[in-house]
């Protein structure tokens, strides 16, 4: 990290909210034509109008609070619960978010303590590659950092917490969404939130079409965002096999699983 950049980390010190326009800065004005050429999901533009201002959200797999930054100025604070089990970014999250409800726990499907990697690509750890899956080894993988971290499931962290409604939930977990998914499942089947969920090929040997039709006999749709309309579309196999291949293509590339109760 150059000179540089180490006084501009900084500033999430001495002036959170300056330095999150900062950080943020691909958001500001970010539109449907301007989504690809800035690098980032356009799912980021669909979600804030998707949302109602009450909704209920969880974001498993904040990160560095990309999608809370994007939720912070739309929906109530204290309907926004997040889950980063990497210690050095939930105590950044805290410190940018201090009125969200930022938990340190992974979610999965046992309640247990489980090593959380991050891998080091380049001589630089990639957090947002950060997890519970340490036996994936990342392209271009040297080496990894591993801490222990707390795992709970979702359906007992739910009842712990007397939640009584979920509106929305995103998973960004890295390989580990379908355990994510069996252990919230009584609380996904109760409250039958929106989901959308990242899943991508390289994670997993067997196809993940299989994985979306588990959660669509659950009661749920797939749909995925289509980048030139914005409108959700029906998920056939078919598509998402044309579209799984490139990840660096932000035009073409489905990701992000976006699964709809069926009685909507």
């Amino acid at each position: 990290m150059s000179l540089y950049q180490q006084l501009a980390e900084k500033l999430q010190y001495i002036s959170p909210s300056f330095y999150k326009q900062r950080y943020f800065k691909k958001l500001k004005n970010l539109t449907k034509e301007n989504f690809s050429g800035r690098n980032v999901e356009p799912e980021l533009i669909w979600i804030k109008e998707y949302l109602q201002n009450d909704a209920i959200i969880f974001d498993i797999g904040a990160n560095v609070g990309t999608f809370l930054y994007q939720f912070e100025y739309k929906l109530n604070h204290k309907n926004i619960y997040a889950f980063e089990p990497n210690k050095k970014l939930n105590i950044r999250l805290r410190r940018l978010f201090p009125t969200m409800n930022i938990s340190s726990v992974a979610l999965s499907d046992e309640n247990t303590t489980a090593q959380f990697k991050v891998p080091i690509i380049k001589g630089k750890m990639v957090a947002s590659r950060g997890t519970l899956n340490t036996s994936y080894k990342e392209k271009d993988e040297e080496n990894s950092y591993t801490e222990t971290v707390e795992v709970v499931k979702l359906d007992d962290w739910a009842k712990s917490k007397n939640i009584k409604k979920i509106d929305f939930i995103k998973i960004d977990v890295e390989g580990n969404e379908m355990k994510t998914l069996f252990g919230g499942k009584s609380t996904i089947q109760q409250f039958k939130p929106t989901l959308m969920v990242e899943m991508e090929q390289r994670h997993h040997n067997q196809p993940i079409w299989n994985e979306i039709s588990e959660v669509e006999n659950w009661g749920f749709e797939a749909h995925y965002l289509n980048r030139k309309t914005f409108a959700l579309e029906k998920l056939t196999q078919e598509i998402l096999i044309k579209n799984i291949s490139d990840e660096k293509n932000k035009t073409d590339y489905i990701n992000n699983i976006i699964f709809l109760p069926k009685n909507l």
